[in-house]
Formats: C-alpha cells, structure tokens, sequence
C-alpha cells in the first residue's frame, strides 16, 4: 500500500473538515406549451428540498400537470428577494438542494435570480443549470433575421424618455436585436424605433409554443399599419411580446465633401462649439471627427 505523504495527509485532514453544501438548480420550464418540460426538470421538480418560485400559483398549476405533490414551495421575486436570500442561503449551506423557476421559460432572463447566483459563488456553493425553453430564443430564430450575432436589450421602458435612450445606445449596432415588449405600448415602441433607427426589417413573436403561436414579419415604416390593421378587424394583439429588430447597415465611410459644406453653412450663423453640436446630432458622427474637420475650416 502506497505511503500517503504530508501534503497528502494534510489535504485529507482539510476535506474531512469541509462541510458539504447543498446546491442552487435553475430549472426552464415550458414557457407556453407544457410538452416542452425536460425529464431532467420533472425529477427536480419533485425531488429538490426546496423550490424557489416566481409566482407560486403559476408553479402549482405547472405541478399539477405533472402530477407533482409537494410542499416547500417559497416565493422569490423581485418584491421579496432581498429578504428570503439569508433564508435560502442557510438552507444551502446546511446540505439542502433548493430548485429556482420563474413563470415561463429561463429563470433570471428578465427575471430575479442574479444576486442569489452572486451570494452563491461568494459562499462557494454548487450552481448548475437544468436548460429549456427561452422565449428570447425561439423567437429569434423564428425571426427570419440573422442569428450569427444578437444582443438582448430586455424589457423596453414604459417611460417615453428612457426608451428613447435604450434604443440610441443599439442605434450603431449591427447585430440583430431582441427585446421584450407589450403590446399596449407596441405602436409607441415601433415609432420611436423608426424615428432612431430608420427603417429595418422586424419581427413581432407571440405566444410562443402555443396553439395561437404567430410571428409578423415586416419593416418599421409598415408595422403599425398592420397592428391598426388587427385592431379595425377586431383582432388585436395581445399580452407580451418578443421584438427582434434588424442591425444596423450603415457604413462607417464619411463623406467629407458633405460634411466640410455643412460645417461651412453652419459656421456663418454659429459658434465652432454650437456648430459641431448640430452636426453631431444630426449625422450621428463622433465629436472628435466632426471637430477637427470644423477646425481646419475655421483656420
């Protein structure tokens, strides 16, 4: 038999200390259909210590249709968070396996969850995901857009100011982007995205996996004609949404001749500070460019 040596022996005395910890699943479940649950997801569903649940009796119906009885179902959200995370981490410190859904889809997509995943890591308990369905997936490859590249810019504002700044900190972006919306403000939306980003292809996914499951296709310029459309036929659009908006194609070639006579025309009214203000809002080109084009003029 093989002598163990001092680090050995050390190493062996620190694990037997060690005290084992339970860990945090994050399970998907259906985000509409509920064939689209896992086997991986059933088992947890019955078999964690604890199940974390945005709304409980969205869960219970789930549970229901599984034919799952259970009890230790917590409620966790965005209300509750902050004080049930000392509970839930004691629970996990002290060997318990504690499951975490959200109403539909992917937990912590636009959903709490994030800061528990933090506390986690940060008292080295297990984590591990049990993966399914994402609405912000499906409804990007049903987008008929390109799927190479994509960015999730989350639930747009109900305010008009900030949705405003959402989208003209994407407006330069050439991936495809994926947002969530409702349909109450979706003309509203639809606008201020054509006033900033200009006309680009977009796709509208609803109810998702679901037997009324629809994707519009069209451009900003047109899609609040159809949505209007749907209203006068007495067929509006309802609940939550996925947006999934084109890239921008701009290229990044200036055209200086342009440029040097707008600066000029500018020039003869304005100050050099309030003259590349203008041009810079109005072309979208950076400061510094538009600046140093302007001085050459001036000198």
């Amino acid at each position: 038999m093989e002598k163990l040596s001092k680090e050995d022996l050390k190493y062996h005395k620190q694990s037997d200390k060690q005290e084992v910890k339970g860990c945090l699943h994050i399970i998907a479940t259906p985000i509409g259909n509920y064939e689209d649950i896992t086997l991986r997801a059933i088992k947890l569903l019955e078999t964690v210590d604890f199940l974390l649940c945005e709304d409980t009796r969205k869960t219970k119906r789930l549970l229901v249709h599984l034919n799952i009885v259970r009890k230790n179902l917590i409620s966790y959200n965005d209300v509750n968070a902050s004080s049930k995370r000392p509970f839930i981490i004691q629970k996990l410190l002290t060997k318990h396996n504690v499951g975490i859904v959200c109403d539909a889809g992917t937990p912590l997509i636009s959903d709490p969850g994030y800061k528990l995943v933090q506390e986690c890591y940060f008292h080295k308990i297990k984590i591990t995901h049990a993966p399914g369905p994402s609405s912000l997936i499906n409804g990007l490859i049903l987008s008929g857009l390109p799927t190479d590249q994509f960015y999730f810019g989350g639930f747009v504002s109900s305010k008009k100011n900030l949705k405003k700044k959402q989208f003209l900190l994407t407006e330069g972006n050439k991936m495809t982007g994926v947002w969530f919306d409702t349909c109450l403000r979706l003309k509203n939306t639809c606008e201020i995205m054509l006033n900033i980003f200009g006309n680009r292809k977009i796709s509208i996914a609803r109810e998702l996996t679901k037997i009324h499951e629809e994707i519009i296709l069209s451009d900003l310029k047109n899609i609040n004609l159809i949505i209007e459309k749907r209203e006068e036929n007495n067929n509006p659009l309802k609940g939550e949404v996925v947006l999934i908006i084109e890239g921008s194609n701009k290229t990044n070639q200036v055209d200086f001749k342009a440029l040097s006579f707008s600066i000029k025309n500018k020039l003869k009214t304005l100050s050099l500070r309030d003259t590349v203000k203008e041009i810079v809002i109005e072309t979208k080109l950076p400061r510094k460019l538009v600046y140093s084009e302007a001085m050459k003029i001036k000198k």
